[in-house]
């Protein structure tokens, strides 16, 4: 092996160092890009996870508000049922259950006045 065919193998090994250096660094870089990236969203999954908990409780403390009134809403429900019957009675027309809906002809109908009299239970 002469010197010109030694010096030219050195330089093809010099030259391939080179770039398994910059192979090195271009995976040391994408390496700390991808833990960053990892990081990030670690912390945007603890931050998911904690709303999702806090909505959890909202909504179990709005079902437990909603049990507690929950009673009180077919009592407004029914009232409102009442007042709609009184109406469409006082309108001329019929909420007995033989006849609903027909209208009176200005007379009275005692099956009517007797829904319109029914206690509420």
């Amino acid at each position: 092996m002469d010197r010109n065919e030694l010096f030219a193998r050195l330089m093809q090994l010099e030259q391939h160092v080179a770039r398994l250096n910059e192979s090195m660094q271009e995976l040391k870089a994408l390496t700390v890009e991808l833990v960053e990236e990892n990081v990030a969203l670690q912390l945007e999954n603890d931050n998911f996870k904690t709303l999702m908990q806090q909505e959890r409780d909202n909504v179990e403390s709005m079902q437990v508000q909603e049990a507690e009134v929950a009673p009180q809403k077919p009592v407004k429900k029914q009232r409102q049922s009442r007042e709609y019957f009184a109406k469409l009675y006082h309108e001329g027309f019929h909420i007995c259950h033989d006849v609903f809906g027909k209208h009176r002809h200005g007379e009275d109908c005692m099956f009517c006045l007797n829904v319109l009299n029914e206690k509420q239970e």
